[in-house]
């Protein structure tokens, strides 16, 4: 959980929301998202795939993450394919 008394401020007024791996709905100030992010395992909602759609959702194998990552568009999963060779970033989540 996060110490209130050691998370940074944040005056820019932007909340993240998500949703814990107990099922509850968490907010915060968007610079303490950081703190966090070990939380953001898995993604909140399904990725659906049917005939005709005209999307492409599924899952990528992130060596930086060692697990799958979910994506929603071919755009998104090119994003996840640069984030995971980047050296300099520690964690992705969907």
């Amino acid at each position: 959980m996060i110490d209130t008394q050691v998370a940074p401020e944040s005056g820019d007024g932007l909340e993240a929301v998500y949703v814990a791996r107990d099922g509850t709905e968490r907010r915060m100030p968007w610079a303490w998202l950081p703190q966090v992010a070990g939380e953001l395992h898995d993604p909140v909602r399904a990725f659906p795939s049917y005939k005709g759609q005209r999307n492409y959702s599924g899952w990528y194998w992130s060596a930086t993450q060692g697990r799958r990552i979910g994506f929603e568009s071919w755009v998104e999963r090119d994003h996840l394919i640069a984030l995971d060779f980047d050296p300099a970033v520690t964690a992705i989540v969907s």
